[in-house]
């Protein structure tokens, strides 16, 4: 992954003005899909209850919220949670006044009020005030049945039956939207967190070798010493002897070539000995905890050793030795 695909998925993530994410868009369709099979429900346990009456009530809504499935994606994103939240508000106000308050009709207003919450666009402030609008509501419908009787009194079985299929399809909505929700934050921290990974490597490495760069290994020395103060160490740097006629000669890929076979060698040769990083140009930097001086020189000896015996072949050069 590289810095230009990284800022391509980074532009894409992010949601333009106006648009609707699609798992916000999934998230209230679903709602849709629960509220056209809670209104079958509904309508089942009227007839078999004997209210075949209160069947009309619930046909209406089983008609739009159906109609809202079948639409088109893009048709439902720009107005989706306006026209969600008018007519869950909508079903909730009629059922009240219709059936009273111990049908618990009025928590549909929780899922509602989770929707909104992980609203993109809507500024922190206009949730707040939504939800103060719906503790409101909540409020005067509570009050309203206080004092007026519903218009169609329920027996205490019917009571019972509707506040269970309230309270289910109420409980499902919740999971659902949460589960949406919860598993699209989940997806983002991870590709995020991988993106940070290869940023955090991007900026360590260096591009061509995959060395460390010369910021990195100072970090790295720092850390090392930091964390072990008493410890010996010994440094080296070294560059590629006429490496600029390797340039003028086969060309600049040559050279990219050269540097990356030797970079691969000193790898293979630091293997949890110490580190290795391009200092810059045909520079590299030696980093050795826990050697003295005669020691890394005698490592350093055997490295130079191992590169003369190096043969680099690319394209038309022939056979390339690289003295360090």
């Amino acid at each position: 992954m590289n810095r230009e695909t990284i800022r391509k998925y980074i532009h894409a993530e992010r949601p333009a003005a106006g648009v609707v994410p699609g798992y916000y868009t999934q998230a209230i369709r679903y709602s849709y899909v629960l509220m056209a099979v809670y209104f079958c429900c509904y309508m089942i346990c009227a007839f078999f209850l004997k209210y075949p009456g209160n069947c009309i009530v619930a046909l209406p809504w089983l008609l739009i919220f159906s109609l809202l499935v079948l639409l088109p994606e893009h048709i439902l994103r720009p107005w989706n949670i306006i026209c969600f939240s008018v007519l869950i508000l909508g079903w909730v106000i009629t059922f009240i006044l219709c059936y009273g308050w111990d049908c618990g009709a009025q928590h549909f207003i929780i899922p509602l009020m989770v929707i909104v919450m992980f609203s993109v666009h809507a500024a922190p402030l206009h949730k707040l005030l939504f939800a103060a609008m719906l503790y409101g509501l909540r409020l005067f419908l509570f009050f309203y049945c206080l004092h007026f009787e519903p218009y169609f009194p329920l027996q205490s079985l019917g009571l019972g039956v509707f506040q269970m299929i309230n309270t289910a399809f109420i409980f499902i909505n919740v999971v659902v939207v949460c589960l949406v929700f919860s598993t699209n934050i989940q997806a983002s921290e991870t590709k995020l967190l991988l993106i940070n990974q290869e940023l955090k490597k991007q900026a360590n490495t260096d591009t061509l070798t995959g060395l460390s760069n010369r910021r990195h290994m100072l970090e790295t020395m720092e850390k090392q010493i930091a964390a072990r103060p008493s410890e010996i160490f010994s440094v080296a740097m070294g560059d590629i002897d006429l490496f600029k006629e390797v340039n003028d000669t086969y060309g600049h890929n040559c050279g990219d070539a050269v540097l990356q076979q030797l970079s691969s060698l000193f790898q293979k040769r630091l293997e949890g000995k110490g580190a290795v990083c391009r200092w810059g140009g045909e520079e590299f930097f030696f980093f050795l905890p826990g050697m003295n001086l005669d020691e890394a020189s005698v490592f350093i000896h055997d490295l130079n050793f191992a590169v003369g015996g190096l043969r680099i072949f690319y394209k038309n050069m022939g056979n390339y030795s690289a003295p360090v």
